[in-house]
């Protein structure tokens, strides 16, 4: 029996009050959807633009977001990157035309492929890919979220503890029910990453295998979602969150193929290596927001701790 992560719900955004309106702008049909998140619905236009929905909100269209992608507009990581192209709004709903990015979405490729050496050799593509987002460029200097709030901080520590606590806040204590001595473990773990020396850098911090296309054969040709969980902080989160979300990915053999790629993770970090652990539990308190996600989060904090070399 192949071994498999139990079922996640994923969240759908539904269509809203001013979509068929919003479609009729641009003469779209309803049959025209690619695919539904947990923030928007997305229609092809063309084969070159795409029309992003969002659900009903009292926020006005995100220009902050438009300006962080128009910025990187010449970067090249060997894939491709969103691009707002126009934003507006109707009613509740803002809308956005988008550029259209090539592939397939990575979680369908790993269940539509049932050998695992092909898998493997996709998932290589998608580590390749974590390890390059650091280059992309930041707005702002300093330890920080990249969007949505400007506060910069002093440390690594700092931004990660403000993190955690949003994610164990919205947990509505349900993280505290099935973790025992929940607030020590996430001193713990400031503790051993308070020596991490490491220069800010661009981190998605939400590489999950449904915001990555892939080709055919599974190499990454676009990253996508980005969101107000992208950090300015350490980029090693990126890798060890390609391997995270892999596991709450349901398909089969997703579990082996987690383990297989961690210790490909391992590998490449050496004496950083303690750093899968640590960041690990980082998103497990962080992601504690989604309560679906709770018996996953209370399984890494759970586990046995992994000290760096050579101990604190």
């Amino acid at each position: 029996m192949i071994e498999q992560s139990p079922a996640v719900e994923q969240t759908y955004v539904q269509a809203g009050p001013g979509e068929s309106a919003i479609l009729a702008r641009f003469g779209v049909e309803a049959s025209a959807l690619l695919g539904s998140g947990g923030e928007a619905r997305i229609f092809a236009l063309d084969d070159e633009r795409v029309l992003r929905v969002q659900a009903p909100s009292d926020t006005p269209p995100d220009r902050e977001l438009a300006e962080l992608l128009d910025s990187w507009a010449g970067q090249d990581l060997g894939f491709g990157l969103p691009r707002v192209l126009s934003q507006a709004r109707l009613g509740s709903q803002n809308y956005g035309i988008e550029r259209r990015l090539p592939g397939v979405p990575l979680a369908r490729w790993l269940a539509d492929t049932t050998d695992a050496a092909r898998r493997r050799t996709g998932l290589l593509s998608l580590l390749d890919a974590a390890g390059r987002l650091r280059e992309l460029p930041l707005l702002r200097t300093g330890f920080g979220r990249v969007l949505g709030d400007p506060r910069r901080y002093g440390s690594l520590p700092e931004l990660l503890a403000a993190q955690m606590a949003v994610g164990v806040g919205h947990s509505a204590g349900l993280l505290a029910q099935v973790v025992p001595g929940l607030d020590d473990r996430v001193s713990r773990l400031l503790a051993r990453l308070d020596d991490r020396v490491v220069t800010p850098a661009f981190c998605h911090a939400d590489l999950a295998p449904a915001n990555v296309m892939v080709d055919a054969d599974g190499r990454v040709t676009a990253v996508l979602d980005f969101s107000v969980h992208a950090l300015a902080a350490d980029p090693v989160l990126d890798q060890v969150g390609a391997v995270a979300f892999l596991e709450m990915t349901p398909y089969p053999g997703n579990l082996a193929d987690a383990a297989w790629l961690q210790r490909e993770l391992i590998g490449r970090l050496g004496g950083d290596a303690w750093l899968v652990d640590a960041y690990r539990r980082f998103y497990a308190l962080y992601y504690a927001m989604d309560h679906q996600l709770i018996p996953w989060c209370a399984e890494q904090l759970l586990a046995s701790e992994v000290e760096p070399e050579g101990g604190r």
